[in-house]
C-alpha cells in the first residue's frame, strides 16, 4: 500500500478536529487501561503466587470470574446493549432533540438494571446447576470451590451491570473519565482485597469472592457520582410505556440480531468450556492463564479502540464530515491496528515461556509449575497466530454498527461459532490423552481460527457498504503487512535465541526478585531488537506519512488543543 493510499486514514488532514477528538478520548480511555490493567495482573498474580496451579480455587476463580463474568455475562450485556443503543441515540439526538434522546437513553438504562436484577437471582439461586452444566468435569473439591464463589461474587456482579450500564451512556457522549477510571479503581481494590484477606489475614475461603463485591460497589459508587455530577441524575427512571411507544420497535429491529449472535456465542463457550474443564486441572488453569496474558494486548489495541470508535464513527455518520469522513476513519483504524498487533504477535510466538512464568509461577518450580509453563506457552502461542483478526473485530464490529448493519455480524459470527464448536467437537471425538498437547492446543487455537474466518468476510463487507481500501489497495495492504511481519518475527527469533543462550534459560530457583528481573530481561531484549526492526520496516515499507501525520497530529495536541466545544469530556 503507497504511501498516496494512506492518505485515508482519519490523520490525514494534518490533525482535524474529528482526529483530536479521537486522540483525546484514546488517551483518556488509555490512561484508565493501565490503571485497570495493573489491577488485572495485580489480582492474577496474588491469586496465583497465594495457592498452587491445581488448588481448587484457583480453578473456581477461573471459572467464575475469567468464564462466567468475562465470556458470559459482562460481554453479553455490553455488546447486546452498546452497540444498539449508542446509534439510535445519536440518530434520536440529531432529530428529536437532546431531551427526547436522554429520556430515550433512561428508559434504556431502567430496563437494563432490571435484567441485571434477573442475572443476580440466577447466580444465587442455581450456582449448583450451573456449576455442573458448565463444568462438569470438575472434582467434587472444584465443584465446592465455585458453587461458594459464584454466591460470594453475586452481589459483585449486581453492582457491576448497573455500572455498566452507565457507561453505555458516557459512551455515547463520548465521556470516558468516569466509567473507566471506576473500573480501574474496581480492579485494584480487588487485587489489594485478595492480599489483605487471603495473605495477610489468611481467610482464604472468602479472600477472591469478598473483595471482588466491595470492589464492584466501589465501581458503582463512582459512576453514580460521575452521573450526578455529568447528567445531574443518576437513578434512570421513566415512564416505560410512553417509552415503548416511541422507541421499542426501532429498538427490537436493532436489538433481534444482536441477541441470536450473543446466543450463539454463547453456545460456543459452553462447548469449549466444558471440554477445557475436562482436562486435568494444571492443563485448565494453563489455558486459562493463557487466554488472560494475551487479552493484555487485545484490551488495548482492540477493546480499548472498539469502546471509543463506536461513538465516535456513529458521531462521524451524523455529522458534517459524513460517509466519506467515516470511510476514512475506517481505513485509518485498520491500517494501524495491523501494525500495532505485529509487535505484539512476534513477542508472544518468541517469547511465550518468559512471559507464562514471568506472571504466573513461582521461583521454585515443581511438576505443576513446569506442566503450567509448558502447556501455557503452547496455547499462548497458537492463540497469537490469529491475534491480528481477534484485534481487527473491535473496529468491524463498530463500523458495521455505526451504519446500522446488524445482520452481517449476526450471520457471520454464528458461522464463527458453528465452526468452533465443530472444531471442539472433533477434539472431544478424537480420543486423544487429557495431556496431550495437540489437544490443549486445538482447545486454544479454536477461538482465533474462527475470528480468521468471521473478520476476513466481516472486512469485506464493511469494504462494500463503505469504499474502504478500494480496487487493488486491499490486496496491496494485506502483502505489505504480512512481508513486515515475517521480517519482524526473523529478527526477534534470532535476538530470542541469543538472549536464551546468554541467560542459560528460566532462571528456577532464584530469589523471587531477582527471579523476575532475569526474567523481564529475557523478555526485553528481543523486543527491543525486535522494535527497532519494526520501527524500521514500517518507515521504509510505504507507512511514512501515516507516521509523520500521527506525530504532527499528536504534537498539534499537545500545543493547540482543540476548542472546548471540539472535544469530548473526558
Amino acid at each position: 500500500m503507497s504511501d498516496s493510499a494512506v492518505q485515508g486514514s482519519p490523520v490525514a488532514k494534518g490533525g482535524s478536529s474529528t482526529f483530536k477528538q479521537i486522540l483525546v478520548s484514546l488517551f483518556t480511555v488509555g490512561i484508565c487501561w493501565v490503571f485497570v490493567r495493573f489491577g488485572s495482573l495485580l489480582v492474577t498474580m496474588a491469586i496465583s503466587h497465594t495457592w498452587s496451579s491445581d488448588d481448587p480455587r484457583v480453578s473456581a476463580y477461573a471459572f467464575m470470574f475469567r468464564v462466567m463474568i468475562m465470556q458470559f455475562i459482562y460481554p453479553s450485556v455490553l455488546n447486546i446493549f452498546r452497540p444498539a443503543f449508542i446509534p439510535l441515540y445519536n440518530e434520536i439526538k440529531k432529530q428529536d432533540g437532546q431531551a427526547a434522546a436522554m429520556t430515550f437513553a433512561k428508559g434504556w438504562l431502567e430496563i437494563g438494571m432490571v435484567l441485571g436484577c434477573g442475572v443476580f437471582a440466577w447466580i444465587w439461586l442455581v450456582p449448583d446447576w450451573t456449576v455442573r452444566m458448565m463444568a462438569s468435569g470438575f472434582d467434587p473439591a472444584q465443584h465446592a470451590a465455585s458453587v461458594a464463589m459464584m454466591r460470594q461474587m453475586a452481589p459483585g456482579v449486581l453492582f457491576l451491570l448497573a455500572a455498566e450500564m452507565y457507561l453505555i451512556l458516557f459512551h455515547a457522549e463520548r465521556k470516558f473519565a468516569y466509567p473507566h477510571s471506576a473500573e480501574a479503581v474496581q480492579k485494584i481494590g480487588w487485587g489489594l482485597g485478595i492480599i489483605l484477606l487471603g495473605r495477610v489475614l489468611h481467610l482464604d475461603e472468602i479472600a477472591v469472592g469478598v473483595s471482588y463485591a466491595v470492589a464492584c460497589v466501589a465501581q458503582a459508587a463512582l459512576c453514580f457520582v460521575g452521573m450526578r455530577r455529568t447528567f445531574g441524575w443518576a437513578l434512570p427512571l421513566t415512564n416505560l410505556g410512553r417509552w415503548w411507544s416511541l422507541w421499542g420497535r426501532r429498538t427490537l429491529i436493532l436489538l433481534g440480531p444482536l441477541v441470536v449472535g450473543i446466543l450463539a456465542a454463547r453456545l460456543r463457550d459452553i462447548v469449549q468450556f466444558r471440554l477445557q474443564s475436562d482436562l486435568e486441572s494444571v492443563s485448565f488453569v494453563s489455558v486459562e492463564y493463557a487466554r488472560q496474558l494475551t487479552n493484555l494486548p487485545v484490551a488495548f489495541l482492540g477493546t480499548l479502540v472498539s469502546l471509543v470508535m463506536l461513538p465516535h464513527l456513529a458521531a462521524i455518520l451524523h455529522g458534517e464530515g459524513g460517509a466519506d469522513e467515516h470511510r476514512r476513519t475506517l481505513e485509518g483504524t485498520v491500517t494501524t491496528l495491523c501494525l500495532l498487533s505485529i509487535p505484539v504477535v512476534c513477542t508472544c510466538l518468541v517469547s511465550a515461556e518468559e512471559l507464562m512464568a514471568l506472571l504466573y509461577l513461582k521461583p521454585n518450580w515443581g511438576e505443576a509449575e513446569r506442566l503450567t509453563c509448558l502447556q501455557g506457552a503452547l496455547a499462548v502461542r497458537v492463540i497469537s497466530l490469529g491475534f491480528t483478526f481477534v484485534v481487527l473485530e473491535n473496529i468491524l464490529m463498530p463500523g458495521l454498527f455505526s451504519i446500522k448493519s446488524m445482520w452481517w455480524p449476526t450471520i457471520w459470527g454464528v458461522a464463527a461459532s458453528l465452526f468452533q464448536i465443530l472444531c471442539l467437537v472433533g477434539l472431544a471425538s478424537a480420543g486423544l490423552p487429557q495431556n496431550s498437547l495437540w489437544l490443549i492446543g486445538g482447545v486454544a487455537f479454536a477461538f482465533p481460527l474462527s475470528r480468521l474466518l468471521k473478520n476476513g468476510v466481516l472486512m469485506l463487507v464493511l469494504r462494500s457498504k463503505t469504499g474502504m481500501f478500494a480496487g487493488r489497495v486491499l490486496p496491496v495492504f494485506l502483502l505489505r503487512i504480512l512481508a513486515i511481519a515475517l521480517a519482524t518475527l526473523v529478527v526477534q527469533v534470532v535476538a530470542g535465541w541469543l538472549v536464551r543462550r546468554g541467560f542459560g534459560g528460566i532462571p528456577q530457583g532464584r530469589s523471587f526478585m531477582l527471579y523476575k528481573l532475569l526474567l523481564g530481561a529475557q523478555i526485553a531484549l528481543p523486543a527491543a531488537a525486535m522494535g527497532v526492526a519494526f520501527l524500521a520496516l514500517t518507515w521504509f515499507g510505504g507507512y511514512r506519512t501515516q507516521m509523520l501525520e500521527l506525530i504532527r497530529s499528536a504534537r498539534a495536541g499537545r500545543k493547540g488543543r482543540p476548542q472546548v466545544d471540539d472535544l469530548p469530556e473526558a
